[in-house]
């Protein structure tokens, strides 16, 4: 396995400065494993949702009603299969004492995104 000491020291940076940070590129890159190894470091509570999983997309059939509570980091991987999530996160980020904070992985591969639709 390649170490990725700087890139998860960099999104630590980017997560405490930002309440959500995007992490976007080609399929089988590594962004998965990125991520996951970010959380294993992480200091407080972790909540992974893989979108490619049809039960975390049931979990996230009401995107607002399950996210709102979460605390400490949450990692949405695939987040470009529910489009409208996007919308929720905004509210999220925006809410005062801003509990939570968001890393959302995603392909950037058109053909993916059509279908999704």
């Amino acid at each position: 396995m390649i170490e990725r000491g700087q890139e998860i020291a960099t999104l630590g940076t980017l997560l405490r400065r930002h309440r959500v940070v995007g992490l976007i590129g080609a399929r089988q890159v590594g962004k998965t494993t990125l991520a996951r190894r970010l959380a294993q470091a992480w200091p407080g509570r972790v909540e992974y949702f893989d979108l490619e999983n049809p039960e975390d997309q049931a979990r996230l059939a009401d995107p607002l009603l399950v996210l709102k509570p979460l605390r400490g980091l949450v990692v949405i991987d695939e987040i470009q299969r529910i489009p409208n999530l996007f919308g929720v996160l905004r509210v999220l980020a925006d809410r005062p004492q801003r509990p939570a904070r968001f890393l959302v992985l995603g392909s950037a591969s058109p053909e993916l995104l059509r279908q999704t639709s």
